[in-house]
Formats: structure tokens, sequence, C-alpha cells
């Protein structure tokens, strides 16, 4: 089921206008969130990520979007759509109306259920990486956003596919490593946990600053560094991770010729799992 502006329809019903330029514009920002139990984890941090990107885009925000009514918009349609304790992956998509002369500036916002998480799956024998070349990330602001500019993503992906690989590097315009097609990148090197910085256009999500809060807290003798990072570090790692709401955390297993462990990784990845699935 999907929640258009507070009204709740089933999935064949929902829809988007094709006159609505955000989808045609690309200032189409969405945040993706766990609903477990009647109770939106982290909601807090979420909602302030939401605003944030809403203001870095200009989208007016109404003086509705309060937290406790964002959070209520959620919780129904949870509920309505039939979970009880189940963990649900559920994303928030906002975007700009369709420009009328009535109301050209008012907001549309619509909800649904993505899938079931499970943050304790694991593929680490198969998980290959490789560097994706075609194009490049810019950085600045927009680049920290999660919108509906998915185009390196997209073509990067079939990149993957007709090549074999499960994922691949995104490199910026300075040849800096950004993030990769399939969520943010760390690095086990020593006793350090690296990976990019938000000015290197890594994006900026509620997962990844629980894993920088994770290592930083939790566990002895690492610390998380942000700065930025080269293809040729990836080489000098023991240990590389990808992190993503979808699934959590996903140990590498090789990128090229070089193959790494998952120790630490796997101690991080418990820890994640434990804070998200209880």
């Amino acid at each position: 089921m999907v929640n258009i502006n507070g009204e709740i329809y089933p999935n064949d019903d929902a829809f988007i206008s094709i006159f609505n330029t955000s989808l045609i514009s690309g200032d189409l920002i969405f945040e993706n969130l766990i609903v477990s139990s009647n109770k939106v984890l982290f909601y807090e941090e979420h909602y302030f990520n939401l605003l944030s990107s809403m203001r870095i885009l200009k989208i007016k925000i109404p003086m509705s979007f309060t937290p406790e009514f964002l959070e209520e918009q959620l919780l129904s349609l949870y509920i309505k759509s039939g979970f009880v304790n189940e963990k649900i992956l559920m994303r928030i998509l906002i975007c700009n109306n369709v420009a009328t002369n009535i109301n050209p500036t008012s907001v549309n916002y619509y909800i649904y259920d993505a899938h079931k998480i499970d943050y304790s799956i694991n593929n680490f024998e198969k998980y290959t990486l490789d560097v994706f070349k075609d194009y490049f990330k810019n950085t600045g602001l927009l680049s920290n956003l999660t919108t509906n500019n998915q185009l390196i993503q997209r073509i990067g992906l079939r990149y993957c596919e007709e090549n074999d690989f499960n994922d691949c590097v995104i490199l910026n315009n300075s040849k800096i490593i950004s993030e990769t097609l399939n969520g943010n990148i760390f690095m086990i090197m020593n006793d350090k946990v690296l990976t990019p910085s938000l000015k290197d256009g890594t994006n900026n999500n509620v997962i990844r600053s629980k894993i920088i809060e994770l290592v930083n807290n939790d566990i002895e003798g690492y610390e998380i560094i942000e700065q930025p990072l080269s293809v040729f570090d990836i080489q000098k790692s023991d240990e590389l991770f990808i992190s993503n709401i979808n699934f959590g955390i996903q140990p590498v297993r090789k990128f090229r010729k070089k193959v790494f462990t998952d120790k630490i990784t796997s101690l991080i990845k418990n820890k994640l799992t434990l804070l998200v699935m209880g």
C-alpha cells in the first residue's frame, strides 16, 4: 500500500502525475527508514536529514511537516499494510507539486513499504568489487543527498552485470573515491577504519553515521577516520565493506587480485545487526 499526501491507496491505484516537474528535473528527494513493531528506528536522525535535504533543494517545508506528523504517516501505513512485528524498509519521497497557477510551490509526499529487512545475510565469499570509470560524481552539498538522480548508479550496475561484478567504486571528478554503486565504502587498515568524507561526494545517511558511532564507541582499538581515499588505498587495506540501510554491512571478498579478510568487519556487522534487528 502507498500513502499519498495522507491518503492510503492500494499499490495499483497509486500514481504520480507525469506533469510533476520533479520527476523530470531531478529534485525529488527520498529517505529510507526502518519501521519495526510500530516504531521508526533512528527517527529523529532521519527526520532532520530529510528536512536538511529539503532546505538544500529549496523545497518549501510545510508547517504541517512536524516530527509527529511524519511519524504518524509512516506508522499509519505500517499498521494498515498488516505489519505487526516485521522490520520493514519504508521509503518517503518528497517533491514539489505539479506547477499550477493555484499553488505552484506546494509539496507532495509519498510513502511506501519496500521490503523486509534482514541484516544477517552475508555474501562475503562471492562479493567482488571493481572501479567504474565511465562517469564521475560531482562533489558539494548536492552530492550528499539521496535524490532521484541515480544515473551513475543505474549505468554502473549494468556495467557490473555485464562484467560479473557485484559492485563498483565510484570516483569523484578529482579521481578520489566517493562511494560504491551500492553504498558507502569503509576500509580497515591496521587499527583504523577509513571512509570518504562528505566533501568527497559520499552519500550522507543515517546508517553511515551509526557505523561511525559504533566504531568509535564500541570497537576497542579502532577509530574512524574520514579522509580522501584513492583506488591504491583499497589495495593496501586488510578488510573492505559496503554499508547501506537496505542490507546493513556487506563485506567485500575481492578487488581485482586483492583478497580481503572479514574479522573486524564481522564484529562491526554483528554490532550493527544487534542495534537494528534487536
